[in-house]
């Protein structure tokens, strides 16, 4: 067995080299980024998306991108890609929402230090790819070997959980799980977004600005409207990890509840939760952070031994309490009672 033929399975604090049997994948004929129809290759080096797969060295034509209100994904370092194909440009919707070509592909690569037994190292764990086929999107996730060399597309819509042990990112000494999802996790979290498409990396609120000539019109920048520099990062936080699912537009479970910029105060300040929450409170509390159920749900709920009601938020792949959120929340929602 070569080490290009397995997969990367930690969990336990045991490294142990297994291959995936999901039945065949058809070969790529020439680079499957140049035509999505085909069938997914077995190997993320196969798809045409890198030349150098160990370093992600991007292969021409590949947009490379950064959003400026990112996602927290444990602590992971993502590098994210687009590609268009040739001539083809992003179109604005009447509705502002962004419409991608057929023949799109975003390509996002996570890598993360601490992975028990890594010795310290950054490796890459996973690459999730989203693209648009003629009949719609569809997503694929491929799963990096215990080298770092190359990385095996996980077959089928659900697949058995594969847990990484990683060191806890507060120094504790203790570990944290990092699970890699299916392709219909991925689904199921993209399609809760606001927008048309289910492109939450690109969108108006979130844009990067070397994406503008990519566009059949460039779009305007969406300024934040917040009130100071302590709303502003808080505004930044949400925006990035949980406008997609609090949008409230009817579409995905939370879409009710709105956490949008222009409409975040009038939401969250001195409003109590809805009857649907995990937990009962008012979701800010001005001055009192720890009595806010935002802070609860994002902050406190995902500590180990937390004994309160509510969820933790982002309900969905995160299993570490993200430090610049504990730090933001608490200064907004702090401020707010000096006002």
């Amino acid at each position: 067995m070569t080490a290009r033929h397995c997969t990367l399975i930690l969990a336990l604090g045991a490294g142990l080299g297994a291959c995936d049997d999901g039945g065949e994948v058809a070969a790529p004929t020439g680079d499957w980024v140049l035509d999505v129809e085909q069938p997914l290759p077995v190997w993320l080096s196969e798809t045409g998306l890198y030349t150098s797969l160990p370093k992600l060295t991007p292969a021409p034509g590949l947009i490379e991108y950064h959003p400026p209100h990112p996602l927290w994904s444990n602590g992971a370092d993502k590098a994210r890609l687009l590609y268009l194909p040739p001539g083809a440009r992003i179109a604005t919707a009447e509705d502002g929402g962004y419409r991608f070509p057929v023949g799109t592909v975003l390509a996002k690569n996570f890598s993360i230090e601490g992975v028990f037994g890594r010795r310290g190292q950054e490796v890459s764990i996973e690459t999730r790819l989203l693209f648009h086929r003629a009949a719609g999107w569809t997503y694929a996730v491929y799963h990096w070997n215990l080298e770092n060399s190359e990385a095996q597309l996980v077959m089928g819509d659900r697949w058995p959980e594969r847990a990484l042990d990683i060191e806890d990112a507060t120094g504790t000494g203790r570990t944290d799980p990092y699970v890699i999802p299916s392709a219909l996790d991925c689904k199921a979290c993209h399609d809760t977004h606001r927008q048309a498409e289910p492109v939450i990396g690109v969108d108006p609120l979130n844009l990067d600005p070397m994406l503008a000539p990519h566009f059949d019109a460039p779009p305007a920048p969406v300024p934040l409207p917040a009130a100071s520099e302590a709303e502003a990062a808080a505004m930044s936080y949400l925006v990035g990890n949980c406008v997609h699912c609090h949008h409230g537009r009817e579409k995905g479970d939370n879409a009710a509840f709105s956490l949008l910029p222009e409409v975040l105060r009038q939401n969250t300040i001195d409003q109590p939760t809805a009857s649907s929450a995990s937990g009962s409170g008012i979701r800010v509390v001005p001055g009192d952070a720890e009595g806010s159920a935002i802070f609860q749900a994002v902050v406190r709920a995902r500590e180990p031994g937390y004994a309160g009601d509510f969820k933790p938020m982002p309900p969905a792949g995160i299993t570490r309490v993200d430090p610049a959120a504990t730090e933001v929340l608490r200064a907004w929602i702090e401020s707010l009672g000096e006002e």
